[in-house]
């Protein structure tokens, strides 16, 4: 069906249904099927007749030359294609723009030197407006207005007529040709406007092209980038969140690293060091003998942790001992390690003053969830009193750990033999534990002696363990057993006693741990038996006698065959003796079994202490007036005892005392 093409709009120049709509076809072929090819006719009619001089049909019948728009072979998107690359109204061959400026003609259309230039591609030969330029482009905007407008007066009376008629082809047919007609109006008036804003033709033109492809206008772009403010607004959020998690990365990396050096660990391998460490610093002894453990079993600990433990639970082991289990306070792990045998030191406020005491971890450090602390209560005890009589489940505890050099860990012999006296089992307990959990194929002794069946601790579990472990052997004995069914061995810990549990004794790594009378008297039945001293390895649990000095101190519960031997050689006088601190000004009472530090905390005098066991040097001060004898001197080095300096956790004496504390 051949459109009819009103009268008003047959002297339309050539090409007056192309300006402006290049880039609305691009855009709505991307959600069209691809165009079809145009055809030679369809080519044709941009330039009909091949003359210079020939004028491009207006929006009516003039544009169904080759093929009717309404005939269902028609494709809208080639029809829409030439009409916005139509030759701008009145252009002529190569010399339709060539009044524009005074400038030398633009080049030749597409078709060749006969083909008339598309309106908008013409504006981009134009850098600047120019008055000529100005008066031109004006003139030939209004046409496409002018044009336009006559097109949508037409078109609308074909679409009236084509309803009324229900012929729905032809208003197909005059929708298309409205749409066409007003793509030429607003390519017209874009210009007229940009003009008015004075903006050159070349800006004119790129201003239409982004219009038409629904890109922002050239209002809303940045000057210089050809970006958007949205787009360089998106671009520094994105930036600031690079920067923010950059920020946030590095202060992760820094607090990983402040862990990391609180909690210093040694080498997963644990090299073992050549010798002890001669002079060592007011911090946990590094170990003379570092342990060969795999790393997943436990590292050695260089450095201790220190922060807070939450008691999760509290187990009665004799009547006198309780085990505290103590777990992160926010969940997880326990957050150090340790080596089975070293002890943590906890820091209480009794009384108003700062009281700290060291305990033997008694859990396996295979187990990461919690350690355990097997705490007997003394009767001079400060801390121990306030665990048993005060702490309960769910309290936090200061806790710093892990310290002290006596500890085994498989590696260091091929069978080990532990001696224990009371509450000296407690590091027993752990190697053993840990020995069990690793399936350790070497032979393992458990020598325990206390006072009676009941002060026994661990009896059952250990029970258990030795009848799971063929290569661990335990062995009780017992001083008194009246009113019991105890069936097992009731003495001491003889020599003879020692070797008829122990086959080959004098081959054996020895470890010795409970109260100092037990431990001398063993200690004898060891060099009796002719066991080198150097597979000896010890750790002294005496009693804390800070409160009152009394002339005897309480029964011990660990049997140990009388009489005791002396610790040391000097003479034991009927009076006590007093010791003066020299910086402090203040003097006490001294008993001849009391430490210096006992007596100094006994009267608020305050020495920094770790392990009280000799081996941590945490606590040394400077004798300055008088003599001691101290039962373990590991941290003291050659040229510190030449100078006087003493462990006051170990110093003991029968004669008055001038200390610098």
């Amino acid at each position: 069906m051949t459109r009819p093409t009103p009268a008003v709009v047959a002297n339309r120049p050539p090409g007056a249904m192309h300006g402006g709509r290049t880039l609305i076809v691009l855009a709505v072929m991307l959600a069209s099927p691809p165009v079809a090819a145009q055809t030679v006719d369809e080519h044709a009619s941009h330039h009909p007749g091949g003359s210079a001089g020939a004028s491009m049909p207006a929006p009516g019948n003039g544009m169904a030359a080759s093929q009717p728009m309404g005939s269902p072979g028609a494709d809208p998107m080639a029809v829409m294609m030439k009409q916005m690359m139509a030759p701008a109204p009145g252009a002529t061959g190569a010399a339709g723009m060539s009044g524009m400026g005074g400038a030398a003609s633009p080049p030749a259309g597409c078709c060749g030197p006969a083909g008339g230039k598309p309106f908008y591609p013409s504006l981009m030969q134009w850098p600047v407006l120019t008055d000529e330029a100005q008066r031109t482009v004006r003139a030939e905007a209004l046409k496409r207005v002018g044009s336009g407008a006559e097109a949508l007066t037409a078109e609308q009376s074909r679409l009236h007529q084509a309803l009324a008629s229900n012929d729905f082809v032809a208003a197909r047919d005059a929708i298309r040709g409205a749409r066409e007609g007003l793509a030429l109006a607003d390519s017209g008036a874009g210009a007229i406007q940009g003009m008015a804003e004075g903006k050159a033709p070349r800006e004119i033109a790129l201003t239409w092209f982004k219009t038409q492809s629904g890109t922002v206008g050239a209002d809303k772009m940045a000057a210089d980038s050809g970006l958007s403010w949205w787009h360089i607004i998106g671009m520094a959020l994105l930036v600031a969140a690079l920067l923010t998690a950059l920020f946030l990365r590095q202060a992760r990396l820094r607090r990983v690293a402040s862990l990391v050096e609180r909690l210093t660990p040694g080498s997963p391998g644990g090299q073992a060091a050549t010798a002890a460490p001669t002079a060592p610093a007011p911090q946990a002894p590094v170990p003379a003998t570092a342990p060969q453990a795999s790393p997943s079993a436990q590292p050695a600990v260089q450095r201790p942790w220190k922060g807070v433990l939450r008691i999760k639970a509290i187990f009665d082991e004799t009547s006198s001992v309780k085990t505290f289990r103590l777990m992160e306070a926010n969940g997880g792990p326990v957050p150090f390690t340790f080596l089975p045998g070293q002890y943590a030191t906890i820091t209480s406020e009794i009384d108003g003053q700062k009281v700290r005491r060291s305990y033997t971890i008694s859990s396996s450090p295979t187990q990461r969830d919690y350690i355990e602390l097997t705490i007997k209560r003394e009767q001079y005890g400060l801390e121990s009193r306030h665990l048993h009589d005060h702490a309960d489940t769910g309290d936090l505890l200061e806790i710093s750990a892990p310290s002290g050099r006596f500890f085994f860990t498989g590696t260091e012999a091929d069978g080990i033999v532990l001696i224990a006296g009371g509450v000296g089992i407690t590091p027993m307990m752990s190697v053993l534990r840990s020995l069990t959990d690793r399936s350790y194929a070497h032979d393992i002794f458990l020598l325990y002696g206390v006072n009676t069946p009941a002060d026994l601790i661990f009896r059952e579990e250990c029970d258990y363990l030795a009848r799971r472990h063929p290569k661990l052997h335990v062995v009780y004995v017992v001083s008194k057993a009246d009113g019991t069914e105890w069936q097992g061995p009731i003495g001491y810990m003889t020599a003879d006693f020692i070797k008829g549990s122990v086959p080959d004794i004098t081959k054996r790594r020895i470890h010795l741990c409970g109260p100092p009378p037990m431990m001398t008297a063993v200690k004898a039945a060891l060099a009796e038996l002719k066991v080198p001293s150097d597979q000896i390895k010890t750790e002294e649990f005496a009693p804390p006698k800070g409160g009152p000095v009394v002339d005897t101190e309480p029964a011990e519960p660990v049997a140990a065959p009388p009489p005791v031997i002396p610790i040391q050689a000097a003479p034991i006088p009927s009076a006590h003796a007093t010791v003066t601190f020299s910086k402090s000004g203040k003097a006490g009472p001294l008993a001849p079994d009391q430490s210096v530090l006992e007596a100094a905390e006994a009267i608020g005098v305050t020495i920094d202490y770790d392990c009280r066991a000799g081996t941590c040097g945490r606590c040394k001060v400077q004798l300055q007036q008088g003599q001691v004898a101290m039962e373990v001197e590991d941290a003291l080095a050659a040229d510190e005892k030449a100078d006087g300096i003493i462990l006051a956790c170990q110093a003991k004496s029968a004669g008055d005392l001038v200390v610098e504390a």
